[in-house]
């Protein structure tokens, strides 16, 4: 009896770590600061980003909640966006409290899908690797910018999922490219920040890239 107990003991603990490993720590958002200027990010909470330091996909606001699944070495951390049910990387210095823990729900097959930019986005300002901030374009300041476009992690089906509205757009802001519906272009306002706008509220680029920037 007391060997079968024994067995029971460290299969039991054998469950228990390998549950342990394939948890997500779901933790509470902070406003985390941007990695390119070191002040908070306008609007707060964190981008949701295709890869570290990538392009912006849609945010989770502060004291809303994110599934930890992997913390890289500078800090980034992989996994689930619960507000807008989608998979990608938040900013460094964006978990706050620990809730709970649960079962990883972000595959590492997304998570290579997304550092490909041809699959989160179309029509982008520059070419591959070329910058990192997006092109000055007049945008028409009726129209309003949201933080959020995405409902999950399917790009070119899931659109138009309006969300957490910002504001009302700047008359200029910077362009950095077009959802894969065409339904909405990512912009940084120079007061709002990262978000969304329609389409039809900013003018065009005469010269458009679709180039990918992972072989």
């Amino acid at each position: 009896m007391k060997i079968l107990s024994r067995l029971f003991i460290i299969e039991a603990v054998i469950v228990a770590n390998f549950m342990a490993s394939d948890a997500g720590h779901v933790h509470t958002i902070q406003t985390a600061d941007s990695p390119s200027n070191g002040k908070p990010i306008r609007g707060g909470g964190t981008w949701i980003v295709n890869k570290p330091s990538g392009y912006y996909l849609g945010r989770t606001m502060a004291g809303e909640t994110f599934d930890d699944e992997e913390t890289s070495p500078k800090n980034w951390h992989f996994g689930r966006a619960e507000n807008i049910n989608m998979c990608g990387w938040a900013l460094p210095g964006s978990m706050g409290a620990k809730v709970n823990d649960v079962a990883d729900s972000c595959s590492n097959t997304t998570k290579e899908q997304l550092k490909h930019r041809t699959h989160v986005g179309k029509d982008y300002n520059e070419a591959a690797h070329a910058t990192g901030d997006g092109t000055a374009v007049a945008a028409n300041s009726n129209c309003t910018l949201y933080f959020n476009y995405f409902n999950g992690t399917d790009f070119p089906s899931n659109g138009g999922h309006w969300a957490n509205p910002a504001g009302a757009s700047s008359a200029s802001v910077m362009y950095r490219f077009t959802t894969r519906d065409g339904g909405a272009v990512v912009v940084r306002d120079p007061t709002l920040g990262w978000g969304f706008l329609a389409t039809s509220c900013v003018t065009r680029l005469a010269k458009l890239h679709n180039d990918d920037d992972v072989p």
